[in-house]
């Protein structure tokens, strides 16, 4: 069972809010702070989706990429694999909120994203890869680290 799981409202701007908020820690305080910021976001904040990593169960991260991307009204798939997990989400809610605000699709959101879930990942025995397949869509991968990728 997750450990945060907001109800109600989403608030209208929280993604442009998100976005700017990356920004500002890249441009006034360099990459090693959002790095930072996120690192110990995934592993304070999120302390049990990273412990249960640790001990090599998935399970949390899963119920956090279904509830918050149906939450959000995303187009995206779960698949748990033998090994891990793949995220492939189709149109993202997040960078299609942008739009909304009339503003580019940024992709320091998926930048934020990758880095958040290599730090989830850290010290388990899972390794943590996105990648980004179109405008609005990307594919997130956890994997058992010593199994050999083709």
């Amino acid at each position: 069972m997750i450990r945060y799981k907001s109800t109600g409202e989403i608030h209208k701007d929280f993604h442009g809010l998100t976005c700017a908020t990356l920004h500002y820690l890249v441009d006034n305080y360099g990459r090693d702070a959002l790095e930072t910021v996120l690192q110990e976001t995934a592993q304070k904040v999120y302390k049990t989706m990273h412990e249960a990593l640790l001990r090599g169960d998935c399970t949390e991260l899963a119920e956090y990429w279904e509830y918050y991307l149906t939450r959000e009204g995303g187009d995206f798939t779960v698949e748990k694999l033998a090994d891990g997990l793949r995220l492939i989400v189709r149109d993202c809610p997040a960078l299609r909120h942008l739009v909304k605000l009339e503003q580019q699709p940024d992709h320091i959101l998926c930048d934020a994203t990758r880095i958040f879930d290599e730090a989830l990942a850290q010290g388990s025995p899972f390794r943590a890869e996105l990648k980004e397949t179109g405008t609005f869509s990307c594919e997130q991968l956890l994997t058992r680290a010593d199994e050999v990728k083709k």
